[in-house]
């Protein structure tokens, strides 16, 4: 990995190390499916995943206190995880994360409440509901944002909130 952004990642988990990191949908896809059956990375929606990026993830995203999301990444998360798994082995899946979807959460996982935001006009226009809620959790609550969308990135960049691209960290580490 590069030692500039070795030490952005660095710098980024001294920050929020005890707040905790925002996952993004695909990230956070990829971090339930991997741990639910490794053998589908790579397959339906992880197609551009090895078991290495799931290790360089659940590696970084293992030093946060707590994996932070919202009500639009979860409903983007499990409805994605729907469309890879059917019959038992979704019912399977879906009782393991029944769970993250409660009253109260796990110890360790967050839901942000995206209620009260004010959501960037040009950020919505271009990017969805989805990317405008996550870029002004993030941003107007300084969350740092890990994201593999890179225009997602892009716009949480431009806005100033703290934001990693898991792709960047992939080609830095030689996983691309």
């Amino acid at each position: 990995m590069t030692s500039g952004l070795k030490a952005q990642l660095a710098t980024h988990l001294r920050r929020h190390r005890d707040e905790g990191i925002l996952l993004d949908t695909n990230v956070l896809l990829l971090l339930w499916l991997a741990k639910f059956d490794p053998r589908l990375i790579g397959g339906k929606r992880l197609e551009k995943y090895t078991p290495d990026d799931v290790e360089l993830l659940a590696g970084y995203v293992g030093q946060f206190k707590r994996i932070l999301t919202t009500s639009t990444i979860l409903t983007e998360t499990s409805n994605l995880a729907a469309l890879v798994l059917s019959g038992d082995r979704k019912l399977a899946l879906f009782r393991r994360l029944f769970p993250l979807f409660g009253v109260s959460p796990p110890k360790g996982f967050h839901r942000c409440s995206v209620d009260g935001l004010a959501l960037d006009e040009s950020i919505f226009v271009r990017l969805g509901f989805t990317d405008a809620s996550i870029e002004a959790t993030a941003g107007q609550r300084q969350h740092l944002l890990l994201t593999d969308d890179l225009d997602l990135y892009l716009a949480a960049q431009a806005q100033g909130t703290p934001a990693i691209n898991f792709t960047h960290m992939r080609e830095a580490a030689g996983l691309l």
